[in-house]
Formats: structure tokens, sequence, C-alpha cells
């Protein structure tokens, strides 16, 4: 337990310390964000400023448009959500490190070792309940699914890291999502845009081969060559 929390200090500062001022300057149709480790989506107004633990969703046929810096100017598309952390580039070291982290997130609870990572909810002892009486929701795919065009957006947007992150953490919570293969492609795309050649092999090489389309067979097997000759290099 100690040594997570030492990680998720080393991630909190390193986020932190370099993380540049995003204003939102207008919107169009629904658009609502979400303050801090609040749940509630809540309205929100052009000249807003946004912080670091904020996230905005926009709705159907909307679109918000932010300022970063004061300089540069990026329109968020409809049906997508956007956390705030993840508009700045990683650079190599922190991405390294935030993937260690997520492949740790990602192996089930009983074959962790030494109570590196809690269990993701605390053990009910006595009569067995409902999840309704233990306060536990229902996945909420329509978030996933407008978080996964969010990270589509970063991704088009060069924010390569934290794209390929924000998609391994949505299909970890979320592993039936429809299309999530392309997803995983993208991931794969997005970390070899980082020049994380090796992990975007890992990725392509996780695929399961029965869930891919023949174009998506070919494309991964001509990425897959091309990588390898980027890695040998």
């Amino acid at each position: 337990m100690k040594k997570l929390k030492i990680i998720w200090l080393i991630l909190f500062v390193i986020t932190t310390d370099i993380f540049p001022q995003i204003k939102l300057i207008s919107v169009k149709g629904e658009v609502k964000i979400r303050k801090g480790v609040s749940e509630e989506w809540q309205s929100v107004k052009p000249t807003s400023l946004l912080n670091l633990e904020d996230a905005i969703s926009i709705g159907l046929k909307s679109t918000a448009v932010i300022e970063i810096d004061g300089q540069r100017k990026i329109t968020l598309p409809e049906q997508s959500i956007v956390e705030i952390s993840d508009l700045r580039e990683l650079s190599k070291d922190e991405l390294l490190l935030k993937l260690a982290m997520d492949r740790i997130l990602a192996v089930p609870q009983q074959d962790r070792k030494n109570d590196l990572i809690p269990a993701p909810s605390a053990v009910i002892h006595g009569e067995k309940k409902s999840n309704s009486e233990l306060g536990i929701k229902k996945p909420n795919h329509d978030v996933a699914i407008k978080t996964l065009n969010g990270a589509k957006f970063l991704y088009g947007n060069n924010y390569y890291g934290t794209c390929a992150l924000r998609i391994k953490e949505v299909l970890r919570l979320y592993p039936d999502l429809p299309k999530s293969t392309d997803y995983k492609i993208m991931t794969a795309l997005a970390l070899e845009k980082a020049e994380l050649y090796e992990e975007a092999l890992n990725e392509l090489y996780l695929l399961d081969p029965g869930n891919l389309t023949a174009e998506q067979k070919s494309f991964v097997q001509s990425k897959i060559e091309k990588l390898k000759k980027k890695f040998s290099d």
C-alpha cells in the first residue's frame, strides 16, 4: 500500500507541475461540467476556468471551444467527455510510468501480490445484499462511449499519451463495449505516435485475431512489420 501511495504522489506532482491554463470560451447546445470528485454534471457558462480535476461533457449536436494558455483554441466535438487533465502532452517517462500503473490495475484482484493495490470495493460480511442496497451503480455504457469519443478527440489533437491511457482505462472497466477492437488499434497507433514502439507492438499482439475483420487483419499485420523495423533500429 505504501508503494502505491508513493506512485500516485509522483504521478500527481508530475501532472500538476506543468499543467496549462484552460478556459472555456464558448458553448453551443448542451455542455456540462463535472467539478473535482463530484459525480454531478452541471451547466457551465463561457469564460469559466477549468481545473485539472474537472471533466467536460458535450451533448448531441453540441460543441464547446476551449482556449489553452491564452493561445491555442480547440473545439470539443459532440457526444464526448474529456477529462481536463488529459489536455496535455506526456513525456515518454511519464507515459511509461502511467502504463505500468495501468498494467497493475488490469491484474485480477486474486492474482495481486502483497496488497499493492487495494480491492475495488470493501468486503461485505453477513447477510448478502443487493447492489442497490450496497450503493453499487450499474455500468454506464453511454458515459463510456462518450469518453471513448473524447479519446478519439485527444488523438486528433496530438495528445497521444493521454489518449492511449484513457482508452485502456475505459476498456478495462467496460470490456464488452461495441467497436472495442477499433479503439484497441487506436491505442497502439497512439503509442506509436508517442514513439513507444515496443508498447505499441505489445498492444497489437494482444488483439484477438478472431475479432478482427479481414481489413483489420491486413492493417494490423502491416503495422506489426513496420513497428518491428522501428523497434530494431
